[in-house]
Order: structure tokens, then C-alpha cells, then sequence
């Protein structure tokens, strides 16, 4: 009776990795003694039909095709049986065949059937195919799906029916379903094998990626009988690929970085690449050196012996290393190591050369020095600022130098081995000997920190670090120790925590507000005592909350300067008022500074607010007074100034009605005494001219004395007038505004005089606001060239003037107690400096007092 048994075989290892029943007892041999080896398997066929399988076996893999033949086997018995051989291969990743499937049967006529479409030959692929340690199915030529093999079920979780059932369609990522399924699509139409890559979601809800390969069986006539499918979890290898790619990048970002020559060559030894830092050592880029060129940079003396050493490693293949001069990009010669090493591929075929080249002029030239220095260089080792310790490959502890024996008070014998152990706290002993033993058994760098003891039996905390040397192949030939003494750091960071302590306890006590924020503005911490004023958490305060403990009369411009501070980065400074957490309003001074990283970017704000509401109440009152005593002033003033008027012309005028009545009487004599009476007329023309004079000295006394010319800069002086009237228009609801041109000439002026000009504008501008309510109260000073002199202009918004001309008429006033004379008095110190003063009715509201400065001094002498 004849029999079919089913076999896998593994294409990398050589030998079966499954067979049925049928196959054991096809071949003879017993069950128990497992499947056969290579060897094994080689002894049931004869020469030349082990020869035909492993051709077939062969020939399957490259093409991808049945295995299909009929030879004589020999089984364990001795007995010959003719046999035929079927098989299919199976594509693992990267569309290779990892296996072949198929069945043995004594005589061909059963063997043909297993490939038939009968239920008990596809029963007989469906138990092989379970029995495949990956995820394969099959379908109908419609591509309905009729078979999942064991692995398939029970890597998703489902049962053959749910599969079977459509809901396998369930188990791809949604993302993938629609690639999936018109690629599948397409397929059908084409009959043509192919391969897609989707996630699969594991029985646990895990996606994973896996290749699927789909190939169709045919028939005799060509008609696809049946779709067989492979599924290969490739997740690994897209994660192993994602870090290939980023790891390229990093290794040419290395290679950039290097601090070395780096070079490439093809596979013929011809230049391809070098790093930036070799380009500009050389001073040649990779184009201008191809084709051998490099060689015109060797040296003449020695350039044939280069030559001729690296075309044999490049004919042969073996490792390149030479010494020899190059010329740099400066022209001088240099003696530099090149070192090159072949790239091969799987059959030894060079593929690429890499190599590398260090500059060794310096090197070479210190040799001498070195060889002589060598006793000095122990000297040094001995006398370093720090503990060297020395152990070899078995971590047996061999040498420290002078300062480590000084320290401990012993020698190099006594610490040999694992006598160093001995000079370690007791309690740390043990840590030290196992964590030594672990790291040296590992070939691992040892860092810990432990206490030592001193040779006078003080123990103090060490940094220890120990790193192995290795030799050329990689084998641990030495163990290097450093010792650090950081008993004093130790200290010094526990100051420094206790120092931070305080800090934030001096910060929360401190009796003022403090608060952090980060480079955009968020507030990230506020110290108790604003958390108390306030009455709000740092979690209230956080985002733009902060800005409604502001009065909301203060808020905008208080915003518009924070915002501001956030672009230019700068430090900025405001006077508002806070809200405290009964309601009431008081005033703070707040001081923000920017702290800026070691790249000078901005990472934090830190502000401060101190309540000066007494100060600021104190400042108003005195304001107050201040004004008033002005007034009062300009009262007695005016007071003062008509009494010395009276005065001076007093005396005149009463002598010329004297000397008209005298007049009067000598002509009224009979006859008239005219001789008395032309004296009494030259009387009345002397007092006269001496009221003249007093009325002269009244109008020099307005026009005031010589001004005291200065070099000085404008914008300054409006600056200046700015501050001393900024708390005056802050009360009466004004906001100040500036204009200033840039690069102006400084200019010759009395400051004081030009100073008062401005202030007396601005007060009359500010007094001409007191009445509106139905626009803002801007108050704007402008400063520019007008190519020949400096302009200023002082503008307000409010109610304007009927007369622009009369304003500056002494004593002409538009308020009910003015005296008439600030306006006159602005006039004579702008004229005293060669300039002109006028006034304009602003297009919509408001009045603009201009005026001008020469700005050569020659046209005011």
C-alpha cells in the first residue's frame, strides 16, 4: 500500500523542520528519534538523487516555482523505494523563500492528487500550513477567503468562523483598510502575485506592521485555482529601518563634526567624499582631487613611495596606513597618518574604501621631547592635584601615585589587589568591593562617590571615576582610577540648599509684592505677601487674571508697557494702583527686569511692587500746594511789580504837573517871564525823558536779562519740561505724548529759558483741556528739522482759541484770573534766541503753539 507524507523544509538551515507520520514511515525510521540531521538525511538518498533534490531545492528558491520529481530513496531498513517529490515555496521577508512545503508519496499517480483540488489533499495543505510558524491563509479564485492557519487565529484572537466571516477586515488599522482592500482588488484583476505593507491589530489591541505577499496557484491550463497568502510581522524591521535612516543622519552629522580628516574612495580607490574639515585643511574640494590628483599634495620627495603603497592595498584589499607630508591650504607641508580600510560586500568585492587622516607634524615633531620626558612624566603623575590609581585587566589594584600614598599613609604593596578595600568606611565597604567586582567583571566605567580615610584617620567623600583601556581587540588591558576629594563641594552645595532656603524665605517675608514670569508673560510664582494684598492664589493670578487687580483707570497703560517690555526685552517701570482684597485701591511702584540666559535670550521676568500710596498722597498734597503757592506768588508778584511802577513814574510825573503850573504862572505875568518860563519848559521835557527811561527799564524787565546761551539738545529739554508737568496732566486726565525727530543738531540756547517757554505751554494747554469730556486730553510734543531750524510744536485737544494774533499782546488774557503775561513773556525769549513763536487752530479741535530754533549759533549773535 502506498503512502503521502507531508514535510517543511528550512531553506537557511539545510534540513526538514517537520514531517507527518507518513514521512517516518515512508523513510523507516522510528518517531523517537526525532527528525533526521543534514547528515542523516543525506544517507536515504542515493548520490545522484541527493544531488537532483538539492538542485531542485535550488531552483525553487531562485525562481520561485513547484518542486516536482520522481528518485529512489533508501530507507533505515536498507530496503529502495521510488518515491516522488511535490513541493511549494513559502516567501518569508523581503519576497525570499524561507521554506518549502510538500508531500512524498511512493508512487506518482498518488502524488499528483495531492495537488488536486480534493478536500482530502487541501485538508493535507491546511494541516502542513498550521504547522508554519507564521501567518498564512488562502482563498477562493473569487478572493473570498476560506482558509487561516492556526498561527493566523491565534496571533488575532479570532475564530476560522469570525474570520471566515468577513470580520478578518476588522483587524487592520483603519487607516490601512482602504489601501488594503483595492490593492487586493486590483490583484484579482491582474492575477498577478504582489505585496502591501499594513498594520495588523493583535489579539492583545496591538497594531502591528506586517508585509503581506499574496501569490496565485494555476492549473494546467493556466486558470488561478487558488490565492495563497504570507503574512510577515516586519515590525521590527520598519523600527530598525526608521533608526537606520536617523541613524545615517547621525553618522554624517558625526562624521561633519569630527574633529578629523575624513575621506571615501570607490571601489577602485578613486576620491568620492571628504568631510568639510578636510576640504578646508586642504583647501580642495572633492572634484578638483578625483582621478588621482590627490597625490599632486604629497610631497615630491615622497610622493612615488605614497603612490605606490596605496595601489597595492587598493589592488589587493588589505588595510592602507602610510605617513607622509601633505601640503595644507596655506602651502606648508605637514606630516600627517593616513589610514584606510576596505568595505567588502558578502562575496569579499571591495565596495568602498574609508579612511581617515590625522595631522602628526606636531607629533612627530615632540617625539624627542616625549621620549626624554618620560621620567618627567611620572614626576607629573606623582605630583598631579589629584589621586591616580592603577589596576590591571582583573581589577587587582597595581599602582597610585605619590599623592594617593601620601593621603592614605600607605604603599603600592599594601594596597595591591583588593587591600585598597582596607582605607574605605566600614559601612561602605562592601557597596565599593561589589559595585568594583561588578564593573570589572563587566569591563563597565565605575563612578561613586564614597568616603576615604586620610592617614591621619579623618575620613573624607571622594568622586571616584574608573574606565578600562582596551587594546586593539577590545580586550580590557588596564583599569585607570581618578580620585576627587569633594568633601568640600559636598559642604559647599549643602551652604548653597540652606543659602536657597533662606533666599525664598526672604522673599516670602519680604514686605513687598514679588512675582515671576516666564519669557511670554505667564505668571509661574507670586510670593505670600501679593497672595495676602490681593486675596487671590498664584493658580487665580495665572494667564491675564492678574491684570484685574489693576484700577481699571491705570490698566490700559499698564498692559501697553508689559506688552511692550515682552518685545523689546527690556526692563520697564510703572506707577499704578492695586487692588487689595477688601476692595481698595492703593498705589505701588513696579520695577520688572528681564534675567536673560548665556544665549541672551529672555527666560524669566522678575518684578516687584512696593505700596506707595503714603508717598504718592504726600506727592499730590504737595502738588496741590505747590500750585497754589504759584499762584500766590504770581499774585505778589504782580502786586509787587504795579507798586514798583507806581513808584518809579510817581516822581516824574509829579514834577511835570509842577513844572506846568510854574509854566502857566511866569507866562500869566504881565508881561510874561518868558526867561523863567523856558526854564520851567526844559524841566518838564528832563522829567519826561526820565519817565521814558523808567517805562524802558519796566519793558527790559519783561523782555528779561541777556540769556545764557549753552550747547544743548532739544529733545533733552522737552524731556525735562515733560517730567516737571507729567503729574500735572496725569491728574487732570491728560496723556502725554511725544514725537522727536532723530539726529537733530545739538543747539546754543539758554536751557532754563527755552525749559520755562515749554512748561508755560504745556500749562496753558493742559488748562485749555479742563472742560473736555467728549474726546481724550492729548497732550503732544513734536521736535524735527526743518532744514534750516529746529521746529517744536506743543499741541492739545482742547477747546481752542477765537484770536491766535492778540494771545501774545501783554495782558491779554482768555481766563477770568489770568494776568496777560505768559504768552508775551514766551514771545521775547523765543525772539531773544532768534526764533519766532505763533499759534494754529488744529483741524478738528484743539490748538497747536509752534516755534523755532536757528540752529547755527552765528545767527544769534
Amino acid at each position: 500500500m502506498s503512502h503521502t507524507g507531508s514535510w517543511v523544509w528550512d531553506v537557511y538551515s539545510g534540513r526538514p523542520v517537520f514531517w507527518s507520520a507518513e514521512m517516518y514511515r515512508i523513510h523507516g525510521r522510528d518517531p523517537a528519534q526525532g527528525l533526521p540531521s543534514v547528515d542523516e538525511y543525506r544517507l536515504f538518498y542515493r548520490a545522484e538523487s541527493w544531488s537532483r533534490w538539492l538542485a531542485e531545492v535550488q531552483r525553487s528558491v531562485t525562481s520561485q516555482t513547484e518542486v516536482d520529481f520522481e528518485c529512489s530513496i533508501e530507507t533505515s531498513g536498507g530496503s529502495a523505494k521510488e518515491v516522488r517529490i511535490l513541493g511549494r515555496p513559502i516567501l518569508g521577508a523581503a519576497n525570499q523563500v524561507t521554506e518549502i512545503i510538500g508531500w512524498t508519496t511512493e508512487s506518482s499517480g498518488q502524488a499528483t492528487e495531492v495537488f488536486t483540488e480534493s478536500n482530502a489533499s487541501e485538508d493535507s495543505v491546511h494541516r502542513v500550513i498550521d504547522l508554519i510558524p507564521t501567518l498564512v491563509w488562502s482563498s477562493r479564485p473569487d478572493g473570498i477567503v476560506d482558509f487561516f492557519n492556526r498561527v493566523w487565529l491565534d496571533y488575532t484572537g479570532l475564530t476560522a468562523k469570525q474570520a471566515l466571516d468577513w470580520q478578518w477586515k476588522d483587524i487592520f488599522h483603519p487607516d490601512d483598510v482602504s489601501a488594503v482592500s483595492s490593492y487586493w482588488q486590483n490583484l484579482l484583476v491582474s492575477e498577478r502575485p504582489g505585496e502591501i505593507e499594513a498594520r495588523l491589530r493583535r489579539f492583545d489591541g496591538e497594531y502591528r506592521w506586517f508585509l503581506f505577499r499574496v501569490k496565485p496557484v494555476h492549473d494546467q491550463l493556466g486558470r488561478i485555482t487558488k490565492w495563497y497568502g504570507v503574512n510577515t510581522d516586519i515590525e521590527d524591521r520598519k523600527r530598525a529601518e526608521d533608526e537606520l535612516r536617523e541613524s545615517k543622519q547621525q553618522l554624517h552629522q558625526l562624521v561633519e563634526a569630527l574633529p578629523a580628516l575624513i575621506w571615501r574612495g570607490t571601489a577602485e580607490g578613486d576620491l568620492d567624499y571628504l568631510n568639510q574639515r578636510h576640504i578646508d585643511y586642504v583647501g580642495w574640494t572633492v572634484a578638483e582631487l578625483s582621478g588621482g590628483r590627490w597625490m599632486d599634495l604629497v610631497h615630491p620627495d615622497h610622493r612615488e613611495a605614497t603612490v605606490a603603497r596605496w595601489l597595492s592595498s587598493a589592488r589587493t584589499g588589505s588595510r592602507y596606513e602610510d605617513i607622509y607630508p601633505l601640503r595644507r591650504a596655506d602651502g606648508q607641508y605637514r606630516w600627517i597618518e593616513s589610514v584606510g580600510e576596505p568595505l567588502c560586500d558578502a562575496e569579499g568585492q571591495i565596495i568602498r574604501w574609508y579612511g581617515l587622516v590625522t595631522d602628526i607634524d606636531d607629533r612627530k615633531r615632540a617625539e624627542d621631547a616625549l621620549r626624554k620626558s618620560e621620567r618627567e612624566l611620572r614626576q607629573l603623575v606623582d605630583s598631579v592635584p589629584g589621586m591616580i590609581a592603577v589596576a590591571d585587566s582583573e581589577g587587582r589594584h597595581e599602582y597610585a601615585n605619590k599623592r594617593a600614598l601620601d593621603y592614605t599613609g600607605t604603599t603600592v604593596e599594601e594596597s595591591r589587589g583588593l587591600g585598597f578595600i582596607n582605607t574605605i568606611h566600614p559601612e561602605e565597604q562592601d557597596l565599593v568591593r561589589d559595585e568594583w567586582l561588578r564593573c570589572s567583571r563587566l569591563g563597565q566605567p565605575m563612578d561613586i562617590n564614597h568616603r576615604w580615610r586620610r592617614f591621619d584617620g579623618v575620613y573624607r567623600l571622594f568622586h571616584v571615576r574608573v574606565d578600562p583601556l582596551f587594546d586593539e581587540r577590545g580586550q580590557i588591558v588596564r583599569w585607570y582610577g581618578l580620585l576627587t576629594d569633594i568633601e568640600d563641594q559636598r559642604k559647599a552645595e549643602e551652604d548653597l540648599r540652606r543659602s536657597e532656603r533662606q533666599l525664598r524665605l526672604l522673599v516670602e517675608t519680604l514686605p513687598a509684592a514679588v512675582w515671576r514670569a516666564t519669557s511670554d508673560g505667564a505668571i509661574d510664582y507670586v510670593n505670600q505677601h501679593l497672595e495676602h494684598y490681593s486675596g487671590k492664589t498664584l493658580q487665580a493670578l495665572v494667564g491675564s487674571e492678574w491684570i484685574q487687580i489693576i484700577h481699571p483707570g491705570d490698566r490700559e497703560d499698564h498692559l501697553q508697557k508689559w506688552l511692550t517690555g515682552l518685545k523689546v526685552g527690556e526692563p520697564w517701570e510703572d506707577t499704578c494702583r492695586l487692588r487689595r482684597a477688601d476692595g481698595a485701591y492703593r498705589w505701588f511702584y513696579v520695577r520688572v527686569e528681564p534675567l536673560r540666559d548665556h544665549d541672551g535670550r529672555v527666560s524669566h521676568w522678575y518684578a516687584i511692587s512696593v505700596d506707595v500710596n503714603e508717598s504718592k498722597e504726600l506727592e499730590e498734597a504737595l502738588q496741590t500746594a505747590r500750585r497754589r503757592l504759584s499762584a500766590a506768588m504770581q499774585i505778589a508778584t504782580v502786586a509787587e511789580l504795579s507798586a514798583s511802577i507806581a513808584h518809579e513814574i510817581n516822581q516824574p510825573l509829579a514834577s511835570v504837573v509842577a513844572n506846568g503850573h510854574a509854566c502857566l504862572t511866569w507866562l500869566s505875568s504881565t508881561p510874561p517871564n518868558l526867561t523863567r518860563a523856558r526854564v520851567t519848559v526844559e524841566r518838564i521835557i528832563r522829567d519826561g525823558n526820565s519817565a521814558s527811561e523808567v517805562i524802558g527799564r519796566i519793558r527790559a524787565l519783561f523782555k528779561q536779562a541777556p540769556p545764557a546761551m549753552v550747547l544743548a539738545d532739544i529733545n533733552e529739554i522737552i524731556i525735562e519740561a515733560i517730567n516737571l508737568i507729567v503729574d500735572e496732566a496725569r491728574a487732570s486726565g491728560t496723556s502725554v505724548e511725544r514725537d522727536f525727530g532723530s539726529d537733530l543738531p545739538m543747539i546754543v540756547v539758554d536751557r532754563v529759558q527755552i525749559q520755562q517757554t515749554l512748561i508755560n505751554l504745556a500749562h496753558n494747554a493742559i488748562e485749555a483741556m479742563e472742560g473736555v469730556s467728549d474726546r481724550p486730553k492729548i497732550l503732544s510734543f513734536t521736535s524735527l528739522c526743518d532744514g534750516v531750524d529746529l521746529l517744536i510744536q506743543v499741541r492739545d485737544s482742547g477747546c481752542g482759541i477765537a484770536n491766535s494774533a492778540s494771545i501774545f499782546e501783554p495782558f491779554f488774557t482768555t481766563k477770568p484770573n489770568g494776568m496777560g503775561m505768559g504768552l508775551s513773556i514766551c514771545r521775547s525769549i523765543v525772539e531773544a534766541h532768534g526764533g519766532r513763536l505763533w499759534a494754529d487752530a488744529n483741524e478738528g479741535a484743539g490748538t497747536t503753539f509752534s516755534f523755532t530754533l536757528p540752529m547755527h549759533p552765528g545767527k544769534q549773535a
